[in-house]
């Protein structure tokens, strides 16, 4: 069994019902998805998705594109939620820097950051981090913090191996997406050949990042699509399909609490 562990079929403009994409999810093996919020709405939706349908879990939290707004309402939001509902958030996210787009300003990226991490810490909750060319700052922000107290994921990771090996050495897990089926950058190739399955989670960040053989030919991503990701790593690294989906699981699970 497989759990996609980051996914935005909640959102408003996803054109799949959910309902749909669930069955769709659980006929490929797919056995739990977790809906990731950007902004306020977003979360709430996240959170909604996740206490309809019983295989979803939802991880609430302020993109850096977002992070101009007042995270003040995300916090006064995340406390008034019941403690039944409560039981489905398993992640603050995704939060993060990203200098790529500049969304926001880095100061209010760095600043929104820093207050995630601290509630994260402050709820016990893992986090799932967005961090696109931005990885000097990101650093030196984790360090401000006891590294053992961060538990979480690089969603969408693709950086080179010495990138991986700082992340797996301060504890955390690598998002692999549908771009390891398709990506033409010899590190990045080699970075998901070598990556420890260990440190390992599966996401199809959809509806983006569909993976070949479907990038091209199907417009929207979906969850049952970790199935043709995880099918690609067992055939790139000649690892039984059984043993990268025991063991990616078994992160998603730990990491999560799932």
């Amino acid at each position: 069994m497989l759990v996609d562990t980051h996914c935005h079929i909640h959102e408003l403009d996803y054109p799949i019902p959910i309902k749909d994409v669930v069955k769709r999810a659980l006929g490929a093996d797919v056995e739990k998805l977790i809906c990731v919020g950007t902004n306020l709405q977003s979360s709430k939706l996240a959170l909604e998705a996740s206490n309809k349908y019983e295989p979803i879990f939802s991880i609430l939290g302020v993109h850096p594109h977002y992070a101009s707004g007042d995270f003040n309402d995300f916090v006064r939001f995340f406390n008034n939620i019941n403690e039944s509902d409560r039981k489905k958030v398993v992640a603050i996210g995704e939060i993060g820097l990203d200098y790529y787009y500049n969304h926001s300003p880095r100061d209010k990226q760095i600043a929104t950051l820093e207050a995630q991490i601290d509630f994260a810490l402050k709820n016990k909750l893992p986090i799932s981090f967005h961090v696109r060319d931005a990885f000097d700052d990101f650093w030196a922000i984790l360090d401000n913090f006891r590294s053992e107290d961060i538990k979480g994921v690089l969603h969408c990771f693709t950086g080179d191996n010495k990138a991986a090996d700082k992340a797996v050495s301060k504890g955390l897990y690598i998002g692999v997406t549908g771009i390891a089926t398709f990506t033409k950058d010899k590190s990045q190739q080699d970075m998901f050949r070598h990556l420890p399955l260990d440190f390992m989670l599966l996401e199809t960040d959809a509806p983006y990042l569909t993976p070949s053989p479907f990038r091209g030919k199907i417009k929207v991503n979906e969850p049952a699509f970790v199935k043709v990701i995880a099918e690609h790593i067992s055939l790139d690294r000649g690892v039984a399909l059984d043993e990268v989906g025991s063991i990616t699981t078994k992160n998603a699970h730990f990491l999560f609490g799932i």
